[in-house]
């Protein structure tokens, strides 16, 4: 592949292709073996689309599910100063979602001149799932953890955008530094909705949506699974000569499921401390400690 080409942000400001656009020890490949062996060149490419599936996960999460969810739970009979808690998160979501869709597309266009997404690939038949139990939060209540899960680690991650801003790019270390700001009154907001909200729910039902919690971290918010595969199929697309080695960095990002170090520098009471000490209060979580090697619940043989 030759040099990448330039991009535009705003006021005919230059994105600078030539710095991480993500901090390195987020990035999975980079926990893996095989990531020593490229060339900085193709690391810094990698970089960067990772850093597109990064805010291509941002942005699926706020659509497919902070939309929904919202929408039903402004339809429930609040305090006047919780709903306007809630309408002020809704708002801010989606001003996020414009803000990361947009960097995507000036950042790369080839990728998100017609889709909002280029590696994240939902079924139809899943769309429509999410859209119909998103809206039901007095069946599944799940997406409540999910969120407050969810913008707690990326409140932690946002952090570390700004602890690395002498070597990242500018515009995405602002992005960045925009969305922690907000992320702080959501994470309160979250948790305020929760301690009010499970209380009340049946504890079959509680039950239920534990269990279906944790299938969701495993199948979509932990370990590398297609997104992540995508984004390494992209790179050898880019640079041909990575082709050989394409088997090799799929297998070991496949292998980061069984690593406890990468799964607990996606989930533990360090990075989503809030959440977990929740968790400690109801026993039906305790179902996580497989999905989430960093959590395990008070009294736990392993805790």
């Amino acid at each position: 592949m030759n040099a990448v080409p330039a991009a535009y942000y705003r006021h005919g400001e230059v994105v600078d292709f030539g710095r991480n656009f993500i901090p390195e020890e987020l990035t999975p490949l980079s926990q893996t073996p095989i990531y020593r062996r490229l060339e900085a060149r193709h690391r810094l490419r990698y970089n960067q689309l990772q850093a597109f599936f990064f805010n291509e996960q941002i942005v699926f999460f706020e659509t497919m599910i902070g939309n929904g969810l919202m929408r039903a739970l402004l339809r429930e009979d609040w305090p006047q100063d919780v709903r306007l808690s809630l309408k002020q998160l809704w708002s801010d979501e989606v001003r996020h979602t414009v803000m990361f869709r947009r960097l995507n597309r000036y950042c790369a266009p080839e990728f998100y001149r017609r889709s909002d997404h280029h590696f994240i690939q939902i079924a139809r038949p899943w769309k429509a799932l999410l859209r119909w139990t998103t809206g039901l939060p007095h069946l599944f209540p799940l997406y409540l953890w999910v969120m407050l899960l969810q913008e707690e680690r990326s409140l932690y991650y946002s952090a570390r955008f700004i602890r690395s801003k002498q070597t990242l790019e500018p515009h995405w270390v602002e992005v960045y530094r925009k969305h922690l700001i907000d992320e702080s009154s959501h994470v309160r907001c979250d948790q305020d909705l929760l301690d009010r909200w499970w209380p009340k729910v049946p504890a079959h039902i509680r039950r239920i949506n534990a269990q279906l919690l944790a299938w969701m971290v495993g199948e979509f918010f932990s370990a590398p699974k297609r997104g992540q595969l995508s984004v390494v199929v992209t790179l050898t697309r880019e640079y041909p000569e990575l082709q050989q080695h394409l088997p090799a960095m799929m297998a070991q990002l496949l292998d980061l499921a069984e690593d406890q170090g990468y799964q607990q520098s996606m989930y533990s009471r360090e990075i989503t401390p809030r959440t977990f000490a929740r968790f400690d209060q109801w026993p039906e979580f305790r179902v996580l400690e497989k999905a989430m090697p960093g959590y395990r619940s008070p009294g736990s043989a392993t805790a």
